[in-house]
């Protein structure tokens, strides 16, 4: 009978995903009980580096609170790898022979987790191991940042094309009173015929003498050469001030804008001042050993550091990967493969009852293919025949309005032949009425006088006069036109 199993290995067995209870024995378990002190030794070394970071995170905070962010950022970095590594083991011993290609995915997976957890890890775990040189390369990045910081706020407020201006509106200054002070030879030679001119008339008046003139006579006596110096000297002085005046006002612009320059680079250089002291605090509340930007600056560029880090680096991903090389090592588990068969019997079953219903449901859609299609035949044949009944719908509406054309046709040629008849019978009425009238009034009318002369009794005279009148109308002729016409019009 084989080794009963005790709570310890229980416990280790527990970790790789397996729950088995004391009786179960030890060959069956195999090596899961390495590989779950593994899963802990691992769980154990994400737990600290965590822990350092949560430490470094909290500085700033109460001891307290420190400590409370150290044990909170343990649980998590060893519950993180605790479940990773758990489901991976346990996937990878229930997984039957033909799955055993996902193993190396899960692999590959679990190494890069190792690697962004380590890398995000590594600059609170690095100063550990590399505290000096952190140390010394923090004070050279402040350093460096200090310069950068210098250049680019000088850069931004100006400060060197401020002081370019000051020097040249200081060398413009110096300029102009140098040309002030240095005149022209036209105004240099006017001058000196000003002081020729007054030398003489001192000298005149000085040397000038006569018993019988007092000095003021002999002023006045040479006030003509007065007059001359004095329009002379008028002449030069205001040569001389067309010559200084604009400079002198550039000279008095040129002050006030070395006054605004000074004043505008006194402004930044205090201005920069405070920037970086700004830049200063910073960086002396956050460049320190455990900067992300001080162990990459250290990492590409001192070789030993490199080596130092790559080293810590490749062990540490060893010793978090010791579960999954173990289990790549040990194989499957007696128990994992009982699990795996059943596992895989159970899937087998599902993919049966997959099958099948796949199968029903290709027989249904088939069934209802064919009924579908047998419908769009008997649609096919109602259309066809509802085609057929419009078509002759469509003849028998065609013939029965020829037909109707037809009969319209006749109807509006006897309509015309009655209304050509209707027009000969009135023209023959009315030429007849004519006739029977012409008649009735040449002839009838005539004979009926005749004849009641007769009867009644005349004088001769009356007698004598009626006679030419009967014989001419017995010997007059009665022409019926009107009858011709008729019968021209009828035969028409």
């Amino acid at each position: 009978m084989g080794v009963r199993m005790t709570t310890v290995r229980q416990y280790l067995v527990f970790l790789t995903g397996h729950r088995i209870s004391a009786r179960t024995s030890a060959e069956e378990v195999g090596s899961l009980s390495k590989i779950g002190a593994a899963i802990a030794f691992a769980s154990f070394l994400a737990a600290l580096q965590f822990g350092i970071a949560g430490w470094f995170l909290a500085m700033d905070l109460h001891i307290l609170l420190q400590m409370l962010m150290t044990l909170v950022f343990a649980v998590i970095g060893a519950a993180i790898v605790l479940v990773l590594d758990r489901n991976f083991i346990y996937l990878a011993d229930t997984r039957y022979e033909t799955d055993k290609k996902l193993t190396y995915i899960y692999l590959g997976i679990r190494i890069f987790l190792i690697t962004v957890i380590g890398s995000l890890s590594s600059q609170f775990t690095m100063p550990l191991f590399l505290k000096s040189e952190l140390a010394i390369h923090a004070q050279d990045m402040k350093d460096g940042r200090f310069s950068e910081a210098k250049e680019r706020y000088q850069e931004k407020y100006e400060l060197a094309d401020k002081t370019t201006g000051l020097t040249n509106l200081e060398a413009k200054t110096t300029k102009l009173r140098k040309e002030i002070s240095s005149l022209t030879p036209e105004l240099v030679k006017q001058r000196g015929l000003v002081g020729q001119c007054f030398a003489d008339y001192t000298k005149k008046t000085k040397t000038t003498f006569a018993p019988d003139l007092d000095e003021h006579e002999i002023i006045s006596l040479y006030a003509k050469d007065k007059r001359e110096c004095e329009r002379i000297d008028g002449i030069y002085r205001e040569n001389y001030r067309n010559f200084v005046a604009p400079k002198e006002a550039e000279l008095a612009q040129m002050g006030v804008a070395i006054t605004q320059a000074q004043i505008d680079i006194d402004t930044a250089k205090k201005d920069i001042a405070q920037d970086l002291e700004k830049a200063t605090v910073i960086n002396e509340a956050y460049i320190n050993v455990a900067s992300a930007d001080v162990l990459s600056s250290l990492v590409r560029n001192n070789p030993g550091a490199f080596i130092k880090y790559a080293l810590i680096t490749l062990l540490q991903l060893c010793l978090e990967l010791m579960p999954i090389l173990l289990k790549l090592q040990a194989g499957q588990s007696p128990l994992g493969h009982r699990m795996a068969i059943f596992a895989y019997e159970n899937k087998t079953d599902s993919l049966d009852q997959v099958n099948q219903s796949n199968a029903r449901r290709l027989d249904s859609e088939d069934q209802i293919a064919l009924a579908r299609h047998e419908h769009a035949l008997v649609d096919k044949e109602r259309f066809a025949t509802r085609q057929e009944h419009d078509s002759m719908v469509v003849k028998q509406k065609l013939t029965q309005d020829l037909e109707n054309e037809k009969l319209r046709q006749e109807l509006e040629e006897l309509k015309r032949q009655s209304n050509a008849y209707l027009r000969a019978q009135h023209q023959f009425t009315q030429g007849f009425s004519n006739a029977a009238g012409q008649f009735v009034q040449r002839v009838v009318v005539p004979t009926v006088n005749i004849a009641t002369k007769t009867f009644t009794p005349s004088n001769p005279q009356t007698t004598s006069q009626g006679a030419p009148d009967e014989k001419s109308a017995s010997a007059k002729v009665f022409p019926f036109t009107g009858s011709m016409d008729l019968g021209a019009k009828a035969a028409s």
